[in-house]
């Protein structure tokens, strides 16, 4: 296995996480410091469209929002998402509000 990471491109502050994420993440044997690593080095998840990687980057550039999206074993999507400023990111399933 390499060594390699990718660098980060932004910080994620204080991670919060639903509980229904965190039963997500348990029933599908998944851990949640891995998807965080991808999100904050610019790996937004296969769910996420071109147009939405170009904005993530562009907002990157600015100091604003992220959104990444990821589907867990069970099909469960788990969005992640850094708020403008980065000082808090949350983990909750996407039909979450």
């Amino acid at each position: 296995m390499s060594g390699y990471t990718r660098p980060i491109k932004f910080l994620l502050g204080k991670v919060f996480l639903t509980p229904a994420a965190m039963e997500a993440l348990i029933r599908n044997d998944e851990e949640l410091i891995h998807l965080l690593k991808r999100h904050r080095e610019g790996d937004y998840g296969a769910e996420m469209a071109y147009d939405d990687r170009v904005v993530n980057e562009e907002s990157i550039k600015r100091g604003g929002r992220v959104l990444s999206q990821y589907t867990l074993r069970d099909g469960t999507v788990l969005s992640v998402i850094t708020e403008s400023g980065w000082q808090e990111t949350t983990c909750q399933i996407r039909e979450e509000s």
